[in-house]
This record gives structure tokens, sequence and C-alpha cells, in this order.
């Protein structure tokens, strides 16, 4: 068994056709064949069933295929690490962020001041959902995370709150309330709503829908969607209306009207999230400069 066998296994999971697998490996498709029925051989199981037109995993390929992506992680951390070692750095920061906080000036902030601080310390920034980057801190692919709470409690992580924001409005440019006054959420009650898809009770999308239940309503159709651009983009298109934090207020989308609201306690909170007990000097260090923030600005910055 080797990576390439392991590597071979995962994209054909993902692709389950043997052309296009190959095609993303960049090798042939009896070189793809060579590899899993080699993996299949060490392993001693069947991984897929395959025929002359159909691909599908097998119930003990559904079950090792997530532990396959774990280890190939894992391979490519330790290959990042070196690769840093042998360019000299003293140290690596692994951030994961939700899409969302990019436009957040204290994301911007806090990565410049860091750098400043420490020059010789390598960071690598990755985009992932609120539960793709507490899993990735579990199993030690993260070294830190920036969710948007509220966010599930793990008892081997800290979590500290960075940044309050307030939500506003995303209208359609032709929408009658969209007159650059504040409004009130409970006027959005008919207007179907474009809401961020997070598992139940966590991120934004909770945000959106907790803000609308004490508004003293649910929306009566909700089109859940990737993320908050892909939201304001339906929004752009008449296909109704979002909440979004005020910071993507900065994006030049047109047909769009961003609506203040008038609710004082309609917000989204970033909160970062890290493992409690880690050794890694460059985290640890981050955290600090975080903390020293946030006892100069109070818990927004």
């Amino acid at each position: 068994m080797d990576y390439r066998q392991l590597n071979s296994f995962v994209v054909l999971a993902e692709e389950l056709h043997f052309g296009k697998a190959a095609l993303r490996l960049n090798i042939t498709q009896p070189a793809l064949s060579q590899h899993v029925k080699a993996l299949e051989k060490a392993l001693q199981i069947p991984l897929f069933t395959r025929d002359r037109r159909h691909v599908a995993l097998t119930y003990e390929g559904q079950q090792l295929v997530e532990e396959a992506r774990i280890a190939i992680n894992h391979r490519d951390k330790f290959l990042e690490g070196a690769r840093a070692l042998r360019q000299g750095f003293k140290g690596q920061l692994k951030l994961g962020y939700v899409g969302s906080s990019i436009l957040d000036p204290a994301l911007t902030l806090l990565i410049n001041g860091y750098c400043k601080t420490k020059p010789d310390i390598d960071i690598v920034i990755e985009e992932h959902n609120v539960h793709d980057q507490l899993t990735l801190l579990l199993n030690n692919q993260l070294d830190i995370a920036l969710v948007r709470s509220p966010v599930p409690y793990y008892p081997e992580l800290d979590y500290l709150d960075i940044a309050c924001r307030p939500l506003i409005a995303v209208l359609p440019g032709n929408h009658p309330l969209g007159c650059g006054q504040k409004i009130s959420l409970a006027a959005l009650s008919d207007c179907p709503f474009l809401i961020q898809k997070d598992p139940p009770g966590v991120g934004l999308g909770w945000s959106v829908i907790n803000a609308c239940q004490q508004a003293g309503f649910v929306p009566r159709k909700i089109q859940f969607t990737r993320d908050v651009s892909v939201a304001i983009g339906l929004v752009s298109m008449g296909m109704g209306v979002t909440l979004v934090p005020e910071t993507q207020s900065s994006l030049m989308i047109p047909d769009v009207t961003y609506c203040f609201l008038s609710e004082s306690n309609v917000t989204t909170t970033l909160t970062f999230s890290w493992q409690k007990h880690s050794k890694n000097k460059a985290l640890i260090d981050f955290i600090r400069l975080v903390m020293k923030f946030c006892r100069k600005t109070g818990v927004s910055i």
C-alpha cells in the first residue's frame, strides 16, 4: 500500500468513473485500475463494485474512504512541514476561515499584525465551512479555525469571540423597502429567504433563522445556498432576500440594496477555535496576539 493507491481510491470514490478519475490523477485508466486492485489485495477487502457501465463503493469502501482522506491529508501536512524547514522557515500556522469572514477587517488586522511581528512564520490560509474546520482541528489538520458562532462545543477545543457585527438585509434593487433607511426584519416575513447552508444550530445560517424567529416569524420559503456570495447573487436575480454580515456590503454586486435593520440584537459573531493543548509555538504566539487585540478593543475588533 502506498500514497498513490490511497489517492487513487479517494479520487475514484469521488468520481465513480474510471475515465474521469484517471484524468484528474493524470494517469492512464489501466494504471488507476492497478492501483485500486493492489490496494484491495493489500487490505483483503473489495472497495468497489464495477462493471462496464457502473462503478460504486462497497460497504467497506464507504467506511474507509474518509480514513483514506485523513491519511492523505496527514501525509500532505508532513510534506508541508518538511518543505517549510527546508526553506528555512521557523514554523508554520495553518489557519482556516469561513468564506464570509474574508472581508472582515478583524481577520486582515490580525494576519497583518502577526506577519509583522513573526515574519519567519509560514502562514497557510484555507477556506472551509464550519463543520469541516472543526473536524480538521480535531484531526490536527488545522492549527486554528475562524468560524461563525454558534458552534458545537468540544472539550478538546478552546474558543474566543473576536468580532461581533450587525446583520444587514440584502434586497433586490427594485424592492419597495430598499429606500436606504433602516427597516424592520418583520417587514420581510413574506419574502423568500436565501440562507447559507450550515448544520442545524450552527453558524451564520442558524443566526439568520434565529433572528427571524426573534422577530416573530419563520420564513415561508427558504432556499439554502453554499455561501454568502451565492446568496447575494441570487438576490440580484430577484430570487428572494438574505441577511449578511455588515462587512459584505463592500461587495459591489449590481441590482441589490443593502439595508440596516432596526433591531439592534440581530448580529453575527466571528470566533476563533484551537486545540487546547497544542504545542505549536506559532499558534501560541498568534493566540497571544489575538488576546492582546481583544483586550484593547473589547469583543469587536
